[in-house]
């Protein structure tokens, strides 16, 4: 919630339009799916239809073939046979029992079991009587056919199809029933042709099957048909059955599954999901891509509509960003601008703003004029506290009776402390030339250097290009002062108090440094804050810097930088004259 808060007002209500975008598109989507799963169960249901006939004629037609196993194995011609064969008797006597069951094998499978390909009965001997067609099984089948069998005990189980025969085999083991010992006599298989019985009962052609019977990862149906990657992806849903879309061999399929009650088979119904639904992706793709077109032309247009709301509220926050900095010249050019054509209630608020500015901006002007006549009114009155004639008079004759008694230190302090007196209270103008003031501080150094004698350090670097400048009367002295005040005072040995000059953007820089003790940062701000008690009762820093700004502009100003150890240094911003002047200036 914070971070929305500080959202501008254009972006939350993008947000707004995007958040109503997307809802209006989630329920079209959901509606759109709903409808593509409905149709999915449609589809389903046809399959099921499908596999459920399906399975249930293959699974009655298996049942029939166990069963025709059953009678197989308890017909008493056989089982006289194999009996008769478990004992060792002549070859000839074989030779007749073999016979006997080959054409009993005949007589059960030739009218009835049109799926079986063929039967093999193994004695006791471990001789084959078969019928049907012939094939070769290699040993090592017949080996696992047997091991099955055995196995089983009596039950029936399944091999499923392979490379060495594609049939589906029933193995029995034959067990003696009368008398009922159960005694191993023979093992039985029968050979089933698989792709045969599910082509008729489920009514599809073998090289175009949609069918598949697994038997978990063996192929039951079709064999050798089925690509391994089709195979491989075949897998069964929990349950009994159900239906999922999957990716087989690089295309998407609906697989329905059914799992056999009797075999546990899984029946697969393999339908080309392309194919059944052509048309509902292509309404489907054309959806999504109105939809992308519709997203990018509400995107630009909510843009637009919130620009279009936020521009004049941007616009008014940015001219009361230039009040709020105090820039006076940009807020009249707010005030030309012209006034929005809206009529809602953002064009009433930029009238409104418009009228404020403008009064505002008069009572700064006038706020001004008043400040400057009462700074003017005070400096007057600080300067007609004395008498400047009596001072006068008592000064000139100190310095000729210095003069007669031929005290010359006496004489140039008397001198300079009346240059110094005039200057003060002078009342001809407040803002004199760089010469001018320098004259003021050269006096003043005079009187400081009988003072403080080798102590102190003084050194002037102004070039004479820059003497015509101008500036505010009493402005380096006072820093001339606080220099030896706070700089050379608290220090035993000399220190150095040098004023120099140097041009930045086309404004000049006099610098008056000292090299005493400094100061800390946090000293130096809240000096400039205006919040340390000066020693004395002279002109402070704060002084100095309103002089300067009421006699040439905000912009100008002063600088104070410090470090304990390394001395104070103060920086006064003056306007630099054209160059026209500063050459006459140079030359005079």
């Amino acid at each position: 919630m914070t971070a929305y808060r500080r959202l501008s007002i254009k972006m939350k209500m993008f947000l707004m339009i995007m958040l109503m975008m997307a809802l209006v598109i989630t329920l079209a989507f959901t509606s759109l799916y709903y409808t593509y799963s409905v149709y999915d169960r449609q589809l389903y249901d046809k399959s099921s239809r499908l596999l459920n006939l399906s399975s249930s004629t293959v699974d009655v037609e298996l049942k029939k073939l166990e069963a025709l196993s059953l009678d197989i194995i308890s017909d008493n011609v056989i089982q006289k046979a194999l009996k008769s064969l478990l004992q060792d008797e002549t070859d000839y006597s074989s030779f007749i029992e073999r016979k006997k069951m080959t054409d009993r094998l005949w007589e059960h499978i030739s009218g009835t079991a049109r799926y079986v390909q063929s039967v093999h009965l193994i004695d006791a001997q471990g001789m084959v009587n078969k019928y049907g067609e012939t094939l070769t099984v290699p040993q090592e089948k017949y080996d696992r056919m047997i091991q099955a069998a055995e196995r089983a005990d009596g039950a029936v189980r399944w091999l499923y199809p392979d490379d060495d025969d594609p049939m589906l085999v029933l193995v029995r083991q034959v067990r003696a029933y009368e008398p009922m010992t159960l005694e191993p006599v023979g093992i039985l298989f029968l050979r089933i042709h698989i792709e045969r019985l599910v082509e008729d009962y489920a009514g599809i052609d073998s090289e175009d099957s949609d069918i598949v019977l697994k038997a978990g990862d063996e192929v039951v149906y079709p064999y050798r048909k089925l690509p391994e990657s089709v195979s491989s992806g075949l897998k069964p849903l929990p349950g009994s059955g159900g239906y999922e879309i999957k990716n087989l061999n690089g295309k998407a399929v609906f697989l329905a599954q059914k799992k056999s009650g009797h075999t546990g088979w899984s029946y697969y119904n393999m339908v080309s999901y392309e194919d059944v639904f052509q048309s509902v992706i292509w309404l489907k793709n054309a959806l999504v891509v109105v939809y992308l077109i519709a997203i990018v032309f509400m995107l630009g247009l909510g843009m637009a509509f919130a620009r279009s709301l936020t521009k004049p509220i941007r616009q008014l926050t940015l001219q009361m960003k230039e009040v709020q900095h105090g820039d006076l010249g940009s807020m009249d050019a707010s005030i030309s601008m012209p006034a929005s054509q809206q009529m809602d209630e953002l064009g009433l608020l930029q009238r409104t703003y418009r009228l404020m500015i403008t009064r505002i901006n008069t009572l700064i002007k006038e706020n001004y004029a008043s400040r400057l006549v009462i700074k003017e009114t005070e400096f007057k009155a600080l300067q007609a506290q004395i008498n400047p004639h009596f001072l006068y008079n008592a000064l000139d004759s100190v310095h000729w009776l210095a003069k007669k008694n031929r005290q010359e230190q006496i004489s140039r302090m008397v001198l300079s402390l009346g240059y110094l007196l005039r200057a003060s209270i002078s009342f001809k103008k407040n803002v004199i030339t760089l010469a001018e003031e320098l004259e003021i501080v050269n006096h003043y150094i005079t009187i400081q250097k009988y003072r403080f004698q080798q102590r102190l350090d003084f050194r002037l670097d102004v070039p004479a290009a820059y003497l015509g400048c101008s500036i505010p009367k009493m402005t380096l002295q006072p820093l001339i002062e606080n220099a030896i005040q706070y700089g050379l005072e608290p220090q035993v040995g000399p220190c150095l108090i040098r004023v120099w000059s140097e041009v930045q953007a086309e404004n000049l820089m006099v610098i008056v440094e000292d090299h005493g003790p400094g100061m800390a940062p946090e000293y130096v701000e809240r000096v400039l804050r205006g919040e340390v008690e000066t020693r004395g009762t002279g002109i402070g820093l704060l002084n100095i810097r309103e002089r300067l700004r009421l006699s040439f502009g905000e912009e100008y100003d002063i600088a104070l930088e410090s470090r304990p150890g390394y001395g104070t240094r103060v920086t006064v911003m003056l306007p630099l004259p054209k160059e026209e002047e500063l050459w006459e200036d140079g030359c005079e």
